[in-house]
């Protein structure tokens, strides 16, 4: 989507009295010819200040206004003092949709930061539409609710996208890297051939970046594709981490380990199949020839036989005591879990309350801060009996004094809630695993309590001659490490499989990555940066460059930067690239991006293209001339702003047959008491 600057004002309250500047723009060229010192400049970056975007410019968070606009106006009547003001300015997108900004350049209550927003589906209905107090230049100022950039992302219809960082993670490609291509400011745009674009937001390659999304490649796609399956790798490994302490839990649990098990995720190629060791005291030795000999032993108990009956009396009576404990310990069992239950469930309240009042908190900040910078947030009254912090129904007990609550009395009281919740959530956890460590102490004495009623069980059914006590328990003992180990095997051939697919999940990334790394581009890319290149080179040639042969530059594919035998272009007299052409360069590089962008559905050029001064270095009418031809040509694109202290009659000659708009450009100054135009 694209927008239209529909008009900005500037207004300055001085001491000598009220002063503005306004101008409509129309579409396609608008022509802004003034001499040197008149506020171009200032017109031109109030635009940019109005929007936000002066991080564009620079890293510092001065206003990057003039003086007319904050510290003093010159005019006929002399020097004034400026008190207030303030720069207004009027989209429009290709949807039909209107948005007006206002922001503060000077104001005793007003912060810099706010900047007072209505959007509206007609220009007309803006003058009636509610005002919407958000801020910029804060951080949040991309995605809080009343964060003015989510909403002009939002007018754009752009959705901008997570790029690499320098930290190694992700940040925002934020509108402020992308906004030097569509606006070379005079002090320092036109300084080399490449766009001044910042690099203090940490983006790791940020004009590549800023190009490849103006352009519409596939290459932040396929950035984001990779960012995914880098996702899904870490997923794998998460996985086989969980499936290896599983394992590693069940053997420990009955006196085994596992060995040659890769604790690190690695492909089908790499994975061996673990072994489960048991230990004899000293050594350990494989499960598989640990469990035959327990099994020989098992056996040769259980032929042996071992008179019991002279203590059938005792055995009986340690059975009820059996029976018994199993009784006392299986209610035991039963309780812990109904109190695990309830604390899980207080646990759960817990969250969810947390969660909500870090919602009210954000609320209430977002509030907060509006107020701060001067501006108005309307909330529902407490008449209303609504509460105006949370919107929730309250009834006459609590409005009974008719008082509200401050937003910094309400902040506190969510900050000390919070403080105590978490306390209770801490509490609540600690008693979770309280509960657990008692429920596994509890399972285990009710499995040997249990064991114990089996084996006197079986004591007493047999005849009298039944083996002793510690025969049964050594049998007893026996049977439950086998049957403890064919159940750790259970688990391991569960988590051998896993982990078979886990390894072949991991393959299959791996392989995805690597073509994705070696595909290059796409065919559609390569179409639209052979049609960028072209361009370029046409316009060049159109231009009258004269250092190098037109030909000879071309775009970089992996800079899409202009190189000239494979280094990239900049103004180097050693090299005897001239100055001019290092401008005419400029002209050619930003316009044929706008050109290509503007011509692809998946492109995303603002539709707005702001030159300040763009005959700098003296370049020769006739190449200026052949470049206003190509800005007539443009002019079905978007909006050309163009913005020149060239002689009024020589610029008359230069823009015949072209159409276009001029923008007022009366009196001494862009700010003057006489000069206000409409």
């Amino acid at each position: 989507m694209t927008i239209r600057i529909a008009s900005v004002r500037l207004d300055v309250l001085s001491t000598l009295g009220p002063a503005s500047y306004e101008a409509r723009l129309s579409a396609g060229l608008n022509v802004l010819n003034a001499p040197n010192s008149w506020g171009k400049s200032t017109l031109l970056q109030s635009i940019v200040y109005a929007l936000g975007l002066e991080g564009a410019l620079s890293a510092s968070r001065r206003s990057p206004l003039g003086p007319a606009m904050t510290q003093a106006i010159d005019t006929l009547r002399g020097r004034g003092g400026v008190i207030d003001s303030s720069v207004t300015v009027t989209l429009s997108n290709n949807h039909g949709k209107y948005l007006r900004v206002k922001r503060w350049a000077v104001n005793q209550d007003i912060a810099r930061t706010l900047v007072h927003v209505w959007l509206a589906d007609n220009e007309r209905a803006l003058n009636t539409a509610p005002r919407q107090d958000m801020f910029v230049r804060e951080p949040g100022a991309t995605f809080s609710d009343v964060g003015f950039h989510r909403v002009l992302e939002e007018f754009l219809g752009w959705s901008l996208p997570q790029v690499p960082s320098f930290s190694g993670g992700e940040t925002k490609l934020y509108l402020e890297t992308l906004f030097p291509l569509f606006y070379i400011e005079q002090k320092f745009g036109w300084s080399g051939v490449a766009p001044r674009v910042p690099t203090h937001y940490g983006i790791r390659d940020p004009l590549r970046r800023a190009v490849e999304y103006v352009l519409g490649l596939s290459t932040l796609q396929a950035l984001k594709i990779r960012e995914a399956l880098r996702e899904e790798e870490v997923a794998i490994g998460q996985t086989w981490a969980g499936a290896v302490a599983r394992i590693n839990e069940a053997a420990l649990s009955e006196n085994l380990r596992v060995t040659l098990l890769s604790t690190n995720p690695v492909g089908s190629s790499q994975r061996r199949s673990a072994v489960l060791e048991a230990g004899d005291g000293q050594t350990w030795i494989p499960l598989s020839q640990a469990q035959p000999v327990w099994r020989d032993r098992l056996n040769a108990l259980m032929g042996e036989v071992t008179i019991a009956g002279d203590r059938t009396d005792r055995s009986r009576a340690d059975l009820v005591a059996a029976e018994r404990e199993v009784r006392r310990l299986g209610a035991i069992v039963r309780n812990i879990y109904e109190q695990m239950s309830l604390a899980q469930s207080d646990l759960d309240v817990l969250v969810s309350r947390l969660a909500s009042i870090e919602a009210d908190k954000k609320h209430l900040r977002d509030v907060q801060r509006i107020r701060v910078l001067g501006g108005e947030l309307s909330l529902p009254l407490i008449s209303e009996g609504r509460c105006p912090t949370c919107q929730q129904e309250v009834d006459n007990r609590q409005i009974e004094t008719h008082a509200v609550a401050s937003i910094e009395d309400n902040v506190a009281l969510l900050d000390a809630e919070r403080a105590a919740l978490l306390s209770m959530r801490i509490a609540s956890e600690d008693r979770i695993q309280n509960f657990s460590a008692s429920l596994s102490a509890a399972e285990t004495a009710l499995g040997g309590a249990r064991d114990q009623v089996r084996m006197l069980r079986d004591e007493l059914a047999g005849p009298s001659d039944a083996p002793s006590l510690a025969e049964v328990q050594e049998r007893l003992s026996l049977d439950n490490r086998l049957r403890g180990a064919e159940r750790v095997q259970a688990v391991l051939l569960a988590v051998e499989d896993e982990l078979d697919d886990l390894a072949i999940r991991l393959d299959d990334v791996r392989t995805r990555r690597a073509a994705l790394d070696s595909d290059g581009s796409n065919p559609a890319d390569r179409a639209l940066l052979s049609s960028f290149r072209s361009n370029f080179q046409q316009q060049l040639s159109a231009y009258g460059l004269r250092s190098i042969a037109p030909e000879e530059v071309t775009i970089d594919e992996r800079t899409l930067l202009p190189v000239n035998d494979g280094f990239e272009l900049s103004f180097d007299v050693a090299m005897g690239i001239s100055a001019s052409d290092t401008i005419r360069t400029k002209w050619a590089y930003h316009t044929a991006l706008m050109e290509t962008a503007t011509s692809y559905a998946s492109g995303h050029h603002l539709g707005v293209l702001a030159l300040d001064e763009p005959r700098q270095q003296e370049t020769d009418r006739k190449s200026l001339a052949a470049y206003l031809q190509r800005l007539k040509r443009d002019i079905g694109l978007g909006q050309i702003i163009y913005a020149t202290s060239e002689d009024p009659a020589m610029l008359e000659n230069l823009l015949e047959g072209i159409p276009h708009t001029r923008l007022p450009a009366y009196g001494h100054h862009l700010i003057d008491l006489t000069s206000t135009a409409g």
